[in-house]
């Protein structure tokens, strides 16, 4: 949830497990749109013309009005100017990208790494559905990892890791209690935030972008973020301390619908062992779903089962 809440507001990525996430394809990025032609001066109205003998604007003299000003080019993407102007952040696209993204009830993102490409993580996939959430992450060496997570019940948080392969869910029962979320906030009141618009050019393919400085308050320290987006609005790119030695670059899917895949509840004919810790973090207790503890001998042959450590 704090990745999310992260990527969203940092702006979401991740990612809730969500983040993130319409699909986003590349594309040119905007430009500042041309002012639309007089209908009555174009090469086609003008033969028209001089074959009747009329004067274009005698035609149709409703064609030369101007369109409503909320259908004029110039205002639907005049925030979308990559001029290098400064902006406010809440009237930024990527502050209307968090909004629409955060109030949605399903969501779905994917992000890929483009730089460094040496990456261990090649791609994350995460979806909110109402108070339910699961990631996926999948690593360089074909291994994923699956997260659950389950807020519908009394507000409690359950965890679950998920082994697909195996069809085993094992569930933390540190689970902790949600008193008040805070689902409308985009804003950190402890940051604050400058934005500029400009260009990004990514795989020689320039794109609308907003780079957002963020500054801790507290800590006095800055980040800035590249939100590139394509010609269609859509959030395509996220670039991490842009022009620096640390710069990395990631591919950003978004969408209201949820893939097939998405485990938002445990399948049927899984196996559910919770895990209860004591003092220490080696100090803990396997139940399997009929309440039975497992030994020793039973957690270490469940460990291998699944390739890792409870």
């Amino acid at each position: 949830m704090r990745m999310m809440k992260r990527v969203a507001v940092s702006i979401l990525a991740a990612a809730m497990a969500l983040s993130l996430m319409t699909a986003c394809g590349g594309g040119d990025a905007p430009s500042a749109p041309e002012t639309p032609s007089n209908p009555g001066t174009s090469q086609g109205e003008e033969k028209k013309d001089d074959s009747t003998g009329g004067k274009p604007e005698d035609k149709k003299d409703d064609e030369k009005k101007d369109p409503p000003a909320e259908s004029k080019p110039e205002d639907k993407k005049d925030e979308e100017v990559a001029d290098g102007s400064t902006i406010e952040f809440n009237k930024s696209r990527t502050y209307k990208w968090a909004l629409e993204y955060r109030s949605a009830q399903k969501v779905y993102i994917k992000v890929e790494p483009v730089k460094p490409a040496s990456q261990d993580v090649v791609c994350m996939e995460s979806v909110a559905d109402g108070r339910k959430s699961y990631t996926k992450v999948t690593y360089k060496n074909g291994k994923a990892a699956e997260t659950l997570v389950d807020l519908s019940q009394n507000n409690v948080v359950n965890q679950y890791e998920l082994y697909s392969n195996q069809k085993i869910a094992i569930m933390k029962s540190h689970s902790v209690t949600v008193t008040n979320p805070d689902d409308n906030t985009v804003l950190d009141p402890e940051t604050n935030y400058t934005v500029k618009k400009t260009t990004r050019v990514i795989n020689a393919v320039p794109y609308y972008t907003e780079a957002i400085t963020m500054e801790d308050k507290d800590a006095k320290r800055t980040e800035t973020q590249m939100f590139c987006y394509d010609n269609t609005g859509s959030l395509v790119y996220l670039v991490s301390s842009p022009d620096t030695a640390d710069e990395q670059i990631v591919h950003i899917q978004c969408s209201k619908s949820i893939p097939d895949s998405a485990i938002l509840s445990i399948p049927n004919g899984w196996s559910v062992y919770t895990v209860t810790y004591g003092a220490s973090y080696n100090d803990k207790t396997v139940k399997d779903q009929n309440g039975h503890e497992l030994t020793d001998e039973e957690k270490e042959a469940l460990e291998k089962k699944i390739g890792g450590t409870i």
